[in-house]
């Protein structure tokens, strides 16, 4: 505000110069040439008297010429000596002045400013006969010539203060305009400031509150300007990382209870065989058995964990190669079938387009691994599971569908979250641990592809990959 402010006043202070410089330039030219004029046809007029050297006449002309013209009249003779003082004041003196010397030196007129006690020959404009002691005075010469040749001089001195006096009028005015116009400016830079700093407080104090740790920071998103860009980016932004945050606490939260129930079960069982009273050997055997089964879930839970760290680290590397991925789906078929069998699932594949392409062979092997066995752990005895194979433009379509329970809506927008489990219990009794998916998605997305779900409660759901295909 104070930077505008200071621009606006050096503006207008500039402007007030140039405007008062050329109205006092007007206003100086104007005079001069109406002076100018008046000093030469008093010249012209003395002509006759001067060249016969007529005293009284000369006398009379410069009294009437000086009460017609509110000035002062002189009568110079060739040599500069006052023939007619119309104050009778300087008769018989010469003159030094430097307009005097000027025109009878040959020049057509002269003229000159002078304060009234800073003539250049002393202080004989004093007495000139003016109220005002300190007045400026302007000072008009001209040459008296009779036949081509000059007998003497003119010299009339009249006021220029007026002239003065309106430029001083013009820069009061000026700067009066100019403190009222400073006023304005500073009232309305007050108040355009309030309106772009608000914002920026606002915003200021959201960062603050955000730094503080509380993500639900928001502010008040106004207008269409860059001002509520701003704002609905830092929304967006705290929406996010209040997302993440969500999600980083459910994570650990879920991990947590994830390894805390392998190992709640151990211990239980451990202790159940320490303090019983009398050996069991069948008992021993059974509760070994399950905490070897509980140390490979905790195995697999820790597996997958690191999996997604390497993912969220942007560690996982992918070692391309030359593939069909007819093949690869067709060997994982095959490899499920007879998980299928022992369900008694229909486990078909349907290859409409053979497809060669350039991906990691492992991985991609994990993730139709994982979908297939996904659909077949929760198909009912019964039912069938479908994997097909298409080819669209530069895209392969790999599609899962089953016929099993379905995924309720509300969370089939979850289903890729880690550990999400649409029935938990269920989903322990088949061994999942909650993180399949989300190893699946990020896979995907490593691969440049895209997975989506399509499902319906009791109708089955259909899982589709869409891989780019890479010829090298």
């Amino acid at each position: 505000m104070l930077a505008y402010l200071l621009i606006i006043c050096v503006a207008f202070v500039v402007v007030a110069y140039s405007v008062t410089a050329m109205v006092g330039e007007y206003l100086f030219a104007q005079k001069l040439r109406e002076e100018q004029r008046v000093t030469e046809d008093m010249a012209a007029r003395a002509q006759e008297p001067l060249a016969r050297m007529d005293a009284d006449a000369l006398y009379a002309l410069s009294v009437e010429s000086a009460r017609q013209y509110d000035g002062r009249v002189l009568l110079l003779d060739p040599y500069g000596v006052t023939v007619a003082d119309s104050e009778s004041e300087y008769n018989g003196r010469r003159m030094h002045l430097r307009e005097v010397q000027e025109v009878l030196g040959g020049e057509d007129s002269a003229y000159g400013y002078y304060e009234q006690q800073s003539a250049a020959d002393g202080s004989w404009l004093v007495s000139a006969g003016f109220q005002n002691s300190n007045a400026v005075l302007g000072l008009y010469a001209a040459p008296v010539k009779d036949a081509g040749k000059t007998i003497g001089a003119l010299v009339f001195t009249s006021i220029a203060q007026d002239v003065y006096d309106n430029l001083s009028n013009i820069q009061r005015q000026m700067i009066m305009y100019m403190g009222l116009i400073a006023l304005a400016v500073l009232l309305i830079s007050m108040f355009i400031s309030r309106i772009f700093t608000r914002p920026i407080n606002e915003l200021s104090q959201g960062i603050a509150r955000m730094s503080q740790g509380d993500l639900t920071s928001r502010v008040a998103v106004r207008g269409h300007n860059e001002f509520s860009q701003l704002a609905e980016a830092f929304n967006s932004m705290c929406e996010r990382l209040e997302t993440v945050d969500q999600t980083r606490n459910q994570f650990v939260s879920n991990a947590s209870h994830e390894l805390k129930t392998p190992l709640s079960t151990m211990k239980i069982m451990l202790e159940t065989l320490m303090y019983q009273q009398e050996y069991n050997p069948t008992m021993q055997a059974e509760f070994l058995g399950d905490i070897n089964k509980e140390i490979d879930r905790l195995n697999l839970i820790i597996n997958d964990l690191l999996t997604l760290v390497h993912f969220d680290s942007h560690n996982m590397e992918l070692h391309p190669i030359k593939l069909q991925l007819d093949e690869l789906l067709t060997t994982t078929v095959r490899r499920l079938d007879p998980l299928a069998s022992s369900r008694e699932i229909a486990l078909n594949i349907h290859i409409v387009d053979e497809i060669e392409t350039y991906a990691d062979h492992m991985k991609l092997e994990q993730v139709f691994y994982n979908l297939v066995d996904n659909a077949i752990k929760y198909t009912p005895p019964g039912g069938e599971v479908n994997v097909t194979l298409t080819r669209a433009n530069r895209k392969a379509i790999v599609s899962v569908e089953d016929s099993g329970i379905g995924i309720p809506k509300a969370d089939v927008r979850h289903v890729f979250d880690r550990f999400y489990r649409v029935d938990k219990a269920r989903a322990r009794e088949t061994g999942g641990t909650g993180l399949g998916l989300s190893i699946v998605k990020q896979i995907v997305m490593l691969h440049e592809g895209t997975i989506t779900v399509s499902s319906e409660e009791d109708k089955g759901s259909t899982f589709t990959v869409e891989l780019p295909i890479v010829n090298l």
